[in-house]
């Protein structure tokens, strides 16, 4: 192989593996920028996610804590009840009117006309047995009992025994509060403590609120009330309501409610599988905490025992459309526990967009990583192509000088142009030094064939 095909041949493959190992090195470079980009992209995009989750799930819970507050306010309790403990007293106020009109008309005496009237209120009950009317009278600084449904043994008392100062709040008499609060408007509110009839007799003092109401013509005071956990469960049920209503994201975010018990938990609430409501939390479909494959519930409980009573869990959920619910699909949680309630109130997002976001900005990398090849291909296309030309040229620069000496050496070997100098003995780089090397080879031949000639 002549010299120059050897240049233009090495130049050709050395410029060849430089441009491939830049291709490969730029592509490698390309690709893991790219992937940093989508990992920051997703950690970015899930973080947003993950604190406006975080906001949506801190609303949910202040409406719980708020409504759970208002168990202690007895003006709220009272605008709730307020109907209901009106019409009851509405019931037993009727009651004592028809035997006062029928003291009035003179059939019936008062005393057998009040007797009557306590008889039919004393068999009034609601609220599966627990609600009922009782009366006491006007008297201060304490007044006496005169009818109590459920204690009959109070019936005719003073009551001015200490236990009785229990009106919540105030520690004071709640029979002489009855007096105080109808003294002014003819009916008010008290809460305070009182036992609770159930079908296994009395409990202990529970938390009441009570709606008394004066009747003035007999010197009598009608009460009824509520029990506190009886609207606790009230409430209960209408931040239940509250939270299966709200929705966010379109309609596909909202909120639950599960228990915090163990080994596993219970469903409170569930919007969008109502089935799931006050079920035990055990089947092992529920296994699918992501990374763990924990009962997601388990896993929402362990959570909220940390020291802030909250966090994120991972896991698979089927997805609410408006064709139905998918497959499960990829989803994050925000749970937080309400410690007086035992609940955990939760919600979650599903992250199959963010996947299919970053599937996109990922085709895209590809396709710029193609889009750098093939532009990269033609440009190493024109550059080899380039050098090719120009090591040709550079080859020539080397190879025809070496040629032409070839050539000389021949002649001078063969005796020819003894007398002519030999070109490029001139040049100080090697060629001159081989050129001036073929000049020494001339002369000493031409001082030979002189020699020679002057012989003969």
């Amino acid at each position: 192989m002549k010299i120059r095909s050897k240049i233009t041949l090495f130049t050709s493959v050395f410029l060849v593996l430089m441009l491939v190992l830049l291709e490969v090195i730029t592509v490698v470079n390309i690709q893991q920028r790219g992937e940093e980009r989508l990992a920051t992209y997703r950690a970015e995009t899930l973080g947003t996610v993950k604190d406006h989750l975080r906001d949506l799930v801190d609303v949910a819970y202040e409406t719980v804590n708020e409504n759970y507050a208002r168990l202690s306010d007895t003006q709220y309790l009272a605008s709730i009840y307020e109907a209901k403990l009106n019409n009851i007293i509405d019931a037993g106020e009727s009651i004592v009117k028809r035997y006062e009109r029928l003291v009035a008309s003179g059939a019936l005496p008062l005393a057998e006309a009040q007797k009557r009237a306590m008889n039919e209120i004393k068999e009034l009950r609601f609220d599966d047995g627990t609600g009922y009317i009782w009366i006491n009278d006007v008297g201060v600084p304490f007044p006496r009992m005169v009818m109590h449904p459920t204690i009959p043994s109070l019936d005719g008392q003073v009551l001015d025994s200490p236990q009785y100062n229990n009106a919540l709040g105030r520690s004071k008499n709640l029979f002489a509060a009855f007096v105080d609060v109808t003294a002014v408007g003819n009916e008010g509110y008290v809460d305070y403590l009182w036992p609770k009839p159930t079908k296994n007799g009395l409990t202990k003092e529970a938390p009441k609120i009570s709606y008394v109401r004066r009747y003035e013509k007999w010197g009598w005071i009608l009460g009824t009330g509520i029990y506190i956990d009886d609207a606790q469960a009230e409430i209960e049920s209408r931040i239940k309501d509250a939270l299966k209503t709200m929705r966010y994201a379109n309609g596909t975010g909202y909120f639950w409610i599960n228990d915090n018990s163990e080994p596993y938990a219970k469903m409170i609430m569930h919007p969008t599988i109502p089935s799931l409501d006050g079920k035990v939390l055990d089947s092992p479909q529920y296994n699918n905490a992501l990374g763990t494959n924990e009962n997601l519930f388990n896993a929402f409980v362990n959570v909220t025992k940390s020291g802030e009573q909250r966090g994120y869990v991972d896991y698979l959920w089927p997805k609410p459309t408006p064709q139905g619910l998918t497959e499960e699909t990829e989803k994050t949680s925000y749970v937080r526990l309400h410690e007086p309630l035992g609940w955990i109130i939760g919600s979650g997002v599903y992250i199959d967009n963010i996947e299919a976001n970053l599937e996109i900005k990922r085709a895209e990398i590809d396709e710029q990583v193609s889009s750098f090849v093939t532009n990269s291909v033609l440009l190493a296309v024109l550059l080899i192509a380039l050098a090719i030309g120009i090591s040709y040229l550079f080859s020539q620069t080397l190879a025809n000088p070496i040629i032409r000496l070839t050539n000389r050496a021949d002649e001078i070997s063969r005796g020819k142009k003894l007398d002519e100098k030999v070109k490029d003995s001139d040049r100080s780089d090697e060629i001159g030094d081989l050129a001036k090397s073929v000049d020494r080879l001339r002369a000493s031949s031409q001082i030979m064939m002189q020699r020679m000639m002057v012989r003969k």
